[in-house]
């Protein structure tokens, strides 16, 4: 029979010096620093990434606001180029106006029902259950 004690304590012998040239060959410090360099390269790309999304969501707040200073100023004479987009923000406002003011008759019906000291609250929000 082999002798398996031999055999593995060489085995082990023959991994440790391989792993001792490698260690003093240098290829063990050039991996490693190919690998931190590469790390270094993604951190930087995500880093970039992250300020470029952030400059470009800065850059969507000022294209709102002169959006809005444009329509502002325009509201009542938009130029034809811009007439129906004009026309869909104003109908937008209306539907807006319309929430609000169901929105404030529930509330009002809450505080109704509150004072009443009654569980029940009924609300009309003006549908008559076809949508």
């Amino acid at each position: 029979m082999a002798d398996y004690k031999s055999i593995l304590k060489g085995t082990i012998n023959s991994v440790a010096n391989k792993a001792k040239q490698y260690v003093e060959s240098g290829a063990l410090k050039d991996t490693y620093d190919k690998g931190s360099t590469a790390a270094r390269c993604y951190a930087n790309i995500a880093k970039l990434t992250l300020q470029i999304n952030g400059e470009l969501e800065e850059q969507k707040k000022v294209f709102i606001e002169i959006g809005r200073l444009c329509y502002d100023e325009h509201r009542d004479a938009p130029d034809a180029r811009y007439a129906q987009l004009f026309e869909e923000l104003q109908a937008m406002d209306e539907k807006i106006e319309t929430m609000r003011e169901e929105l404030e008759a529930a509330k009002a019906a809450v505080e109704a029902a509150k004072a009443s000291g009654g569980d029940n609250i009924i609300i009309d929000n003006g549908s008559d259950g076809d949508e």
